[in-house]
């Protein structure tokens, strides 16, 4: 399997612009978009570069013209860091143009204060702890309880869509050369997409070692790499090596 478009599951297909796609009811899932991570940090007074790499409202928002969905779900960590500042209302009103009325919001770990920051700007966006569709259910992934996870997913008609764990995963020609690439990680009814921000670090899936409780609850079986804009899958046994 190498290609753009990937049906994982019927009703759920992989876009290797890093965004899931629900076709039945016409839902667009993207993950860990951290906007304003430039501005964030230099708020700190780290004085990180402004222009490159800040595609990620473009990129999105070719997503969502080749698509039309009727939602548009973000998966948590929306914001970087929820500073106070024009640049970031400036960043939260483009966002909700890109598709007005048809957002939906799941807070991540890092979009504490984002429900201050989104009236601050006026914008209409209500933020979530989870989002419940048809055959599939949308959180962050940030859960640490195995035993609340163990019970979300046994309680499960369907899939859920988690982010937060920024997948990723190194593959090699066999040869000399490694490159490590975004994925999205499969378990049993769980897809963990992979982080939408160029900026975000990557977890290596093949050390094992996850920051959701999710993942030790459905424990997974395969990698869909994105390499060189294509997937391809990778099975758990090869990824060990």
């Amino acid at each position: 399997m190498s290609s753009i478009r990937f049906e994982l599951a019927p009703g759920l297909v992989l876009d290797a612009r890093r965004a899931a796609w629900l076709p039945e009811s016409r839902t667009l899932a993207v993950a860990d978009l951290h906007l304003g991570y430039a501005w964030a940090h230099r708020a700190r007074g780290q004085l990180m570069p402004l222009a490159p790499g800040e595609d990620t409202l473009a990129r999105l928002g070719e997503l969502i013209g080749d698509y039309e969905p009727r939602e548009v779900v973000l998966l948590g960590d929306i914001v970087h860091e929820a500073v106070a500042g024009s640049e970031l209302a400036s960043i939260l009103r483009c966002l909700a143009g890109l598709a007005p009325g048809r957002i939906a919001a799941v807070a991540g770990n890092h979009d504490r204060a984002l429900a201050r920051r989104l009236e601050e700007a006026g914008v209409a966006l209500d933020l979530h702890e989870a989002l419940a569709r048809p055959g599939f259910r949308f959180e962050h992934g940030d859960a640490r309880d195995p035993a609340a996870a163990r019970e979300v997913l046994a309680g499960l008609d369907g899939w859920l869509l988690i982010g937060h764990e920024h997948p990723v995963v190194s593959i090699s020609d066999g040869v000399a050369r490694r490159v490590r690439v975004p994925c999205f990680l499969v378990g049993r009814g769980l897809l963990v997409l992979p982080a939408f921000s160029p900026w975000a670090a990557g977890q290596d899936i093949r050390r094992g070692e996850f920051l959701s409780a999710y993942l030790d609850a459905a424990a997974p079986e395969k990698a869909v790499a994105i390499l060189a804009g294509r997937l391809l899958a990778v099975p758990m046994r090869r990824l060990s090596s």
